[in-house]
């Protein structure tokens, strides 16, 4: 089964004083579902802004067999300094994996949500990491 995974990313904040990037972030409309390319273009305009994912939230985009598609969508926050993240969105062993490569790197998990398809059954989660 081929699956395409709505995106991630990990950052380095350097702890700038920033204005507020959530206002923006909604005034310019990106306040919605995300796919994977619309994703990575928010959160880098985010990081650049000072601001980290607080929350995601994913589902499907497409549950067609051979053609999982996901997307997500992110609230923001202040990034404290000098903090590390990581987003990851796909299916349970994907991120089963992803969490034991941010343990090790010392990162932990701070949000973590799962959603299925009632209809196929399938299931995506989403997660950030920050250490």
């Amino acid at each position: 089964m081929l699956l395409l995974l709505a995106g991630c990313s990990s950052f380095r904040m350097s702890g700038r004083d920033q204005t507020s990037g959530i206002a923006a972030y909604q005034a310019n409309g990106i306040d919605q579902w995300l796919t994977t390319d619309n994703a990575n273009a928010v959160v880098n305009a985010m990081a650049a802004k000072g601001m980290i994912p607080g929350t995601i939230d994913c589902r499907f985009a497409d549950t067609t067999p051979g053609q999982v598609a996901y997307v997500s969508k992110f609230t923001w926050k202040r990034a404290p300094a000098n903090t590390r993240y990581h987003w990851e969105v796909g299916d349970p062993t994907y991120l089963a994996s992803k969490e034991v490569r941010a343990n090790r790197v010392g990162m932990k998990r701070v949000f973590a949500k799962g959603v299925r398809d009632v209809v196929t059954g399938q299931k995506v989660g989403c997660s950030i990491w920050v250490g």
